[in-house]
């Protein structure tokens, strides 16, 4: 009996030590914005991304969420930590700006709505899924970005920021309001994106003063053009760099405006690239949800490529949305997944 109950001590303290491969494998869990918080379910989650080498969970967190969701929020994070995972947040829907978990239209547009996005024609942009999309110009919005994250790192204890996919880098999102304009005269997309990643810039520096020792992730679609990929690899104060997309490739035709193309194989590399040469550490979000069956065929034929990519942070989505074959599709992430931090 004492063996035994050696072996099942031993057994449990293998289960949450601590990876010795540099690399990071992170899982994306937007369970944070429920309601209904089931203790045992979480709990049984946790300890799956654990068992699979996962060292970071990205909570999805929205400005109502820190309101209403505060007790679901600490206690995805206490017990991450008690198990040796740590936590980054996304910042979710925050000023129209940034994906994430879209569980609600963001907010500070309707409460600001001063600070909309103009497009050429002289139209805000006004998303019927997602709400307003605010100017990273104006400066109200930089304070908002500043002021609410740094809240979220400091209340929850979090160790890693994620800004995620943000919607300003749309060439046809380009803002030509009386602020933009007076930024960049001559409508320049290029001194657009530059004035865009200074923002990120000035948001990074101000939480890295709230805690030095947070870890800030930046990534875009795959299919953003190439002024996207150079100039938001300018970005200052961040740690990891990359891009999302779907794992495979596609048939469609070669054009990087194209959603379509939102896939990693050939595209997602060139961020990469561009995170390597401004020293940036890489990492690739692999957007396993809402596949169809003929697209996890696809998924399972091309992962192994991706976890051989040269990549700092692999994230995957544990149990995200799904269309077909839920059990499937996280069969195929499990099985690749484990392979990730063996790869040199």
């Amino acid at each position: 009996m004492l063996a035994i109950l050696g072996f099942m001590i031993a057994c449990d303290s293998r289960k949450f030590e601590q990876s010795t491969s540099d690399k990071l494998l992170a899982a994306y869990y937007f369970g944070a914005g429920y309601f209904t918080l089931v203790p045992a379910n979480i709990r049984h989650d946790l300890d799956e991304m654990k068992q699979l080498g996962t060292d970071i969970v990205c909570i999805g967190i929205t400005e109502n969420d820190i309101k209403y969701n505060d007790a679901n929020i600490k206690f995805i994070v206490e017990e991450a930590h008690q198990r040796g995972m740590q936590v980054y947040v996304v910042p979710s829907r925050m000023a129209g700006i940034t994906a994430g978990q879209p569980v609600e239209p963001p907010l500070f547009g309707y409460h600001h709505p001063h600070t909309v996005t103009i497009k050429k024609d002289d139209s805000p942009i006004f998303r019927k899924s997602h709400g307003i999309l605010s100017s990273f110009y104006h400066p109200e919005v930089k304070d908002y970005f500043i002021s609410l994250t740094s809240k979220m790192v400091t209340e929850f204890n979090l160790d890693g920021v994620i800004w995620d996919e943000p919607k300003s880098t749309f060439i046809g999102w380009q803002d030509f309001s009386p602020l933009a304009l007076q930024h960049n005269p001559d409508s320049s997309y290029v001194v657009y994106m530059e004035d865009f990643a200074r923002f990120f810039s000035d948001v990074n520096a101000q939480l890295k003063k709230v805690k030095p020792e947070l870890q800030i992730v930046f990534f875009d679609e795959a299919c953003r053009n190439d002024t996207v990929v150079q100039e938001c690899a300018k970005i200052q104060n961040l740690d990891f760099y990359g891009a999302d997309g779907h794992p495979y490739p596609t048939e469609k035709s070669e054009h990087t405006g194209n959603r379509a193309l939102k896939v990693l194989p050939v595209w997602g590399e060139r961020f990469l690239k561009a995170g390597r040469k401004n020293g940036l550490k890489t990492m690739m979000l692999v957007e396993n949800h809402y596949l169809t069956g003929v697209q996890l065929d696809h998924m399972e034929e091309t992962l192994p490529e991706i976890i051989n990519y040269d990549l700092d942070m692999l994230i995957y989505y544990y149990y995200g949305f799904y269309k077909d074959d839920t059990e499937r599709n996280m069969d195929i992430i499990k099985k690749n997944i484990k392979k990730f931090k063996q790869v040199n």
